[in-house]
């Protein structure tokens, strides 16, 4: 018995599918949407690399969402009862698979970036496994953006599907690299300081939460295209990958611990005066604002052991100053 879809292309598993795909992405675009509004708002500090990735990816999510709805819009309503016109792969959906490419190979890219840098920290190797999986996406991708363009039907898919397996494939095996890579040196980065470790398991926990869901979401993808030939459900799954990965990655950033404002302290420090009757205002203490913000580690300053001393010369060397000297190297994240 044959385990592939032999149920004719209706007007639900076609238009249908992908009708809902485009308003499922709408709802996540909106989310991608507050999340980078959050970056900007309280990451005001962060370097330019991150800056510009995050709104380079929501300017390609907002271009890749405008597509999605006007070939939506082309097929649902300026193709309605054009049976002919309905087996066009219009250019709306060529520049959509390349446009998806980017985004997926950007996201990937700068997860690797850290993965590289917490593999310098360590001398590992896992950071070249990981740059040589994304290199082969990449050119996996290309591949399949081009093979798009060579297409002008959809029945045309089928000389194409060994691309698109290969793309979805690429994908999923890229997410779980990256997902254990990352773990792996962040577990190796644990310490002895509690509110330190804390930080980190968060961290695996967001690294895991974000390789899980874009992971299930290619193999859905996979899997819909090879074993539902017939209709487009694989496209208004696509459709979600994308805005997965821009949102994992803008939670990812803003999933740090966020630097106190001048406006906010200035805030906090009116709301916690105690007025009482005949006598001056008073203050409650407050304990974090004499606590140090040296040792704030997030997921731009992730803590490595340091190999800058030695057990010979730490013994030297005051407790204030070790713990000083010990994560100093990782700030430039």
């Amino acid at each position: 018995m044959s385990v592939y879809s032999t149920q004719a292309p209706t007007l639900g598993n076609t238009l249908g599918a992908v009708f809902l795909g485009m308003a499922i992405s709408c709802i996540l675009f909106g989310v991608s949407t507050l999340q980078v509004y959050f970056y900007f708002h309280y990451y005001p500090t962060d370097g330019r690399l991150h800056k510009l990735s995050v709104g380079f990816l929501w300017l390609l999510d907002a271009t890749h969402l405008s597509l999605t709805i006007y070939s939506t819009y082309h097929y649902g309503v300026l193709g309605f009862g054009n049976v002919d016109g309905l087996q066009d792969i219009i250019w709306a959906i060529k520049l959509h698979t390349a446009i998806n490419v980017i985004i997926v190979l950007m996201v990937q890219s700068l997860y690797a970036y850290r993965v590289w840098l917490l593999s310098g920290y360590h001398h590992g190797v896992l950071g070249y496994l990981v740059a040589a999986a994304v290199l082969g996406g990449f050119a996996i991708g290309i591949v399949l953006a081009y093979e798009t363009c060579t297409i002008s039907v959809w029945s045309d898919t089928a000389s194409i599907s060994w691309a698109v397996q290969a793309s979805f494939a690429a994908s999923t095996a890229i997410d779980i690299v990256i997902s254990v890579a990352m773990c792996y040196y962040l577990r190796k980065s644990k310490g002895a300081e509690l509110r330190l470790n804390s930080r980190i398991s968060t961290l695996m926990q967001y690294t895991l939460s974000c390789g899980v869901f874009t992971s299930a979401c290619s193999l859905a993808c996979l899997f819909t295209f090879i074993l539902m030939p017939n209709n487009l459900i694989f496209l208004a799954l696509t459709y979600l990958l994308t805005r997965l990965y821009v949102n994992s990655f803008t939670a990812m950033m803003n999933a740090r611990q966020r630097a106190p404002r001048p406006e906010d302290t200035e805030t906090f420090m009116m709301s916690n005066q105690v007025f009482t009757y005949g006598s001056p205002p008073r203050s409650i203490p407050d304990p974090e604002r004499h606590r140090s913000r040296d040792h704030k580690f997030d997921w731009v300053d992730v803590p490595a052991p340091s190999r800058s001393l030695s057990n010979a010369s730490a013994s030297t060397v005051h407790a204030p100053e070790l713990h000083k000297a010990e994560y100093a190297y990782t700030r430039h994240w």
